[in-house]
């Protein structure tokens, strides 16, 4: 037995060698190694990335520029000389790095951008709308309504082309019939793409109780829902007037007169009948007293520029250990928004009221880092992978928010003109659109430019508070955020403020 067991022994660590000299080696051959999720890690092999197990197999190969976060069904989006691809951690590649973009999965299916030509493809990668058309709109009552060369379209949920895009609109389905546009005409398709009603119609409503008013050549008819014209209204004729050449001062009449009339600048022309004979008689016009309307303008609508930064919860402008890369350069910090028009409520006369607009607001946070090494393994995440020794001359995070801003504003006007001071206080509510980071940097004597679209774990929703003042069309304005700029748990608690100047459309 003894012997048996002697000779067993050197032969299983004989079988066992090659396994444990490839785990050694796993573990000494990446760069830099983390963890995306319990048992997963995004592993640096020679300047590019990959992903392997907690035993080193490799499931996706270090030959990326940047790996991209797991989704809940283990599918991964990997970026290559800045296209995008898609790996499965179990089923491999399923779509090559050849994309501009690959959104998340829905409905077993995901918008891709390809040239920037948009489409759908399945879970496994194939085809479901070929990547040809400049847009495609989130499925809507069995139909995506596809947008190709200036004309629209319909697929079907089974990826069959129903509508060529030949019409320059289509309108949703309502009882079975669409109404479409088509070199100017108007007309109604069924949902099998059938022309029911061609397109010949300059004008055309939706159906009631099966029939519709349409407009040719300028001749209004009824028609139903088979095409076929089941009335023509009648057209009515006005009358003509009669001038009376025998006007004369006693013929006016009282302006409360009950009988049809006619003001005309500051007369009043009036038709009297008496059997067959008409009458016209011209008059002074009634005039009621006037009212003195007053209006209220605010000043939301206009561009704002301004400097941002960010502050701790004790308002300091200090950024916690670990992330001392986010220092700012803060006079290259930007701000900039836009509302291009705006909403009045008059409170008090024309002097107090509340504002409301909608517009877009991107924040530029210009970071102090100048090595890519100093960012942590939470942060690296962050930017595209470039070499440890690379010169970084610029570096920052942009962020694009859409803002609806809602201010209750006083007004002090100027007696002797229409300016006015202005001071204003109100909520800005904002939902973050998309973000990104910038690096430029210089490596081996050459130059480069790169970003890297991501959520970065930031808050999809805010709320800040802004104050306003100013004098006619210039003024200055102030925000902050009490809301912090990442969600809780996943990045720095950083508190957004701006201040800056603001040039008013009003």
């Amino acid at each position: 037995m003894i012997r048996l067991y002697r000779l067993i022994t050197p032969v299983l660590l004989l079988l066992a060698a090659p396994m444990l000299l490839q785990a050694r080696q796993n573990t000494e051959q990446w760069e830099r190694k983390w963890a995306m999720k319990p048992g997963v890690y995004r592993v640096l092999k020679n300047g590019q990335i990959g992903i392997v197990n907690e035993s080193g197999k490799i499931l996706v190969p270090c030959s990326f520029d940047q790996v991209y976060d797991l989704d809940d069904e283990n599918y991964v989006r990997v970026l290559k000389s800045l296209k995008i691809g898609l790996y499965h951690l179990e089923k491999g590649i399923i779509l090559p790095a050849e994309y501009d973009q690959i959104w998340p999965f829905l409905n077993d299916k995901a918008k891709v951008l390809k040239n920037r030509r948009m489409g759908y493809v399945n879970r496994d990668g194939s085809t479901f709308i070929p990547a040809e058309y400049n847009h495609i709109w989130p499925e809507e009552d069995g139909f995506f309504k596809v947008l190709k060369d200036g004309k629209t379209g319909l697929i079907d949920t089974e990826g069959n082309v129903v509508v060529p895009a030949d019409f320059q609109q289509i309108w949703p389905f309502k009882d079975g019939l669409a109404r479409v546009l088509q070199n100017g005409k108007l007309g109604f398709i069924d949902r099998n793409g059938n022309p029911v009603i061609p397109p010949m119609y300059d004008q055309v409503s939706d159906f009631t109780d099966g029939k519709t008013l349409a407009m040719m050549n300028g001749v209004s008819m009824y028609i139903d829902t088979e095409g076929r014209v089941i009335h023509i209204p009648e057209k009515t004729k006005s009358e003509a007037l009669i001038p009376n050449e025998n006007l004369s001062k006693d013929s006016i009449k009282s302006p409360t007169h009950s009988e049809p009339a006619v003001r005309i600048g500051r007369e009043q022309v009036q038709i009297h009948r008496e059997g067959n004979v008409r009458e016209i008689t011209i008059s002074p016009a009634y005039r009621s007293p006037k009212r003195r309307i007053r209006y209220f303008e605010g000043n939301l609508s206009g561009i704002n520029l301004g400097i941002n930064s960010y502050v701790d919860a004790d308002f300091n402008e200090n950024v916690p250990p670990g992330y001392e890369f986010m220092d700012l350069i803060h006079e290259k910090s930007i701000e900039f928004s836009i509302y291009p028009a705006q909403k009045n409520i008059r409170l008090i006369g024309s002097h107090v009221g509340l504002v409301s607009s909608l517009g877009l607001q991107y924040n530029n946070y210009r970071f102090d880092l100048n090595r890519f090494s100093d960012l942590n393994e939470n942060s690296m995440a962050w930017f595209p992978s470039i070499s440890e020794t690379a010169r970084i001359g610029k570096s920052k995070l942009t962020t694009l928010y859409l803002n609806a801003p809602v201010m209750l504003e006083f007004h002090i006007a100027d007696a002797r003109s229409r300016d006015h001071l202005y001071v204003g206080f109100g909520v800005v509510g904002g939902m973050r659109l998309r973000s990104h980071t910038k690096v430029k940097y210089s490596d081996e004597g050459s130059n480069f430019k790169r970003k890297n679209r991501d959520s970065f774990d930031l808050n999809p929703f805010r709320y800040s508070y802004i104050a306003r003042a100013g004098y006619n069309k210039i003024g200055i304005y102030a925000t902050y955020t009490p809301i912090s700029l990442f969600k809780d748990g996943k990045g720095p608690e950083l508190y957004p403020y701006s201040v800056g100047v603001s040039f008013n459309f009003n």
